[in-house]
């Protein structure tokens, strides 16, 4: 199976599960989404593969859909809802990191099998996390303004693709330049870090295009969606 198919298959399950959790448990589903969403995407973000033929790093997938978390909560429920959203996925991603290390300062039993795969992972975490953290704060709290800036000139529901593109277009700029370099300058050439960069930025663009059909869907649901537990009626 190509890269690519896998691509497409991940793109659909990871704004779907974002649709159900919002469907099933509200704005806090979509909270939830943030913080887990968060976590996973700074595990997948040490991977880096080959997809149409360049290098990119796993996770913009998941980050993609974690702006599209806030754009929803910033649309539906305000910006103060969408600030508190970015910062449950910062103290999320500080708790894993602390956590882990914690858990690799252990001393191995003889018959351990995972201290050296988690090392390999998670050795590398605190500095991807840094980069992911401060690029994480400074790109999502742009987000956050330049989208509601955009919304006092275009609030229809039929704009909302004007606020999200618009305010992920400018913010992920920040947001992809910063953690490429925080994360992996000394550790790859120049050329493939600025690669990195550029295909980051235009995968995590592709994304959002894309991903905003699902912003409309949860718009769409917003009325039938229970905000103090589960969505079930």
């Amino acid at each position: 199976m190509s890269n690519e198919f896998i691509a497409v298959i991940a793109f659909f399950a990871t704004f779907i599960s974002l649709i159900v959790m919002y469907r099933f448990f509200g704005k806090s589903g979509l909270m939830v989404w943030v913080a887990i969403g968060t976590v996973i995407a700074n595990i997948q973000v040490t991977k880096t593969i080959e997809v149409f033929g360049i290098t990119a790093t796993l996770g913009n997938i998941l980050f993609a859909s974690i702006y599209l978390a806030t754009d929803i909560l910033n649309d539906i429920y305000g910006r103060k809802t969408a600030k508190r959203a970015v910062w449950l996925g910062f103290m999320s991603v500080i708790i894993m990191v602390v956590l882990m290390t914690i858990a690799l300062s252990y001393q191995p039993a003889a018959s351990d099998i995972a201290q050296q795969s988690m090392a390999t992972l998670f050795g590398l975490v605190p500095r991807i996390a840094l980069g992911s953290i401060i690029a994480y704060i400074i790109g999502q709290y742009v987000d956050v303004y330049i989208f509601s800036f955009i919304k006092k000139y275009f609030s229809s529901d039929r704009t909302f693709i004007i606020r999200a593109y618009g305010s992920t277009a400018v913010s992920s700029i920040i947001d992809t330049a910063l953690f490429t370099l925080i994360a992996f300058y000394g550790l790859m050439p120049n050329a493939i870090l600025f690669e990195i960069f550029l295909t980051t930025y235009l995968f995590k663009l592709l994304t959002t295009i894309c991903n905003v059909p699902f912003g409309y869907i949860a718009k769409s649901i917003a009325k039938d969606v229970d905000d103090d537990g589960p969505a079930v009626h």
